[in-house]
């Protein structure tokens, strides 16, 4: 037995025991994780659209103060709502590629697949085996169980990888969700405090100054919540959009460069 022919049989013995693995035991838990978080962010910037939407929609009912201030919080709001809903459609293609990596797990995963790929790789080494079999035939059987094996492990590679980078994050993530989280709050208390019907001239020119204080506040921790949407949509773009289309790409390009 020549050492190449050894090698080849080393091979496929690995793709063997590749495919008797149950990816999805292994793998599912991470996916299902990566899509809680997911769902929770977006339903953090949805909040936060929400909130902001009915600020800008207030706008008018606390411009007249009768003392000469005018505020204007559809104005500061308004580049960071623009920000947060394209976040929030990040964050839905983001969901949808885990939902698709999902689907591909389970159908990689199914029995069928891999019984029907472990018995090809059982006749690819059969013939490896035996004499009178051309080079090119036996290429061609160990190509196709490489490829197929390597199909089979790019969604559970994209999402340990995935899982791995979000687990380095978590800390810049975790500051950039708290920031959202208090100018979502600041917001609520603005629109809470626009609502409040004044009771006399002095109570009036009160809850307007706390209004315009609190829209100051608004106002930077806006600055804030710009750069923290900025953060989350540079990381979800990342690790759910631009690492799975990395990984289909090199899947396509890979068999023109496989040489045995």
């Amino acid at each position: 037995m020549t050492t190449k022919l050894k090698l080849y049989l080393a091979l496929l013995a690995g793709c063997l025991l590749i495919a008797l693995i149950p990816m999805q035991a292994n793998v599912g838990d991470q996916l299902t994780s990566m899509l809680k978080l997911t769902l929770t962010v977006y339903a953090l910037a949805r909040g936060l659209n929400a909130v902001i939407s009915v600020a800008q929609g207030t706008e008018m009912s606390i411009e007249p103060m009768g003392v000469g201030v005018t505020l204007t919080p559809g104005e500061i709001l308004d580049p960071l709502n623009d920000l947060i809903e394209q976040v929030s459609t990040v964050l839905l293609l983001a969901s949808a590629s885990l939902g698709v990596q999902n689907i591909l797990l389970s159908l990689g995963d199914h029995v069928a697949i891999r019984i029907g790929l472990a018995f090809l790789i059982v006749v690819t080494i059969v013939v490896c085996a035996l004499r009178g079999i051309t080079v090119s035939t036996k290429h061609s059987l160990i190509k196709i169980v490489v490829i197929l094996t390597l199909l089979r492990l790019v969604v559970p590679v994209v999402a340990v990888v995935s899982h791995q980078m979000q687990d380095w994050l978590t800390v810049e993530r975790q500051q950039a969700l708290h920031t959202l989280q208090s100018t979502r709050d600041d917001v609520d208390t603005l629109n809470a405090r626009s609502t409040v019907p004044d009771r006399s001239w002095f109570d009036g020119l009160k809850n307007r100054l706390d209004i315009q204080a609190k829209l100051n506040d608004v106002k930077q921790q806006a600055e804030q919540g710009v750069e923290a949407a900025i953060y989350l949509l540079a990381e979800f773009v990342l690790i759910m959009v631009l690492l799975p289309l990395l990984f289909i790409y090199l899947m396509l390009k890979l068999p023109a460069r496989i040489r045995l």
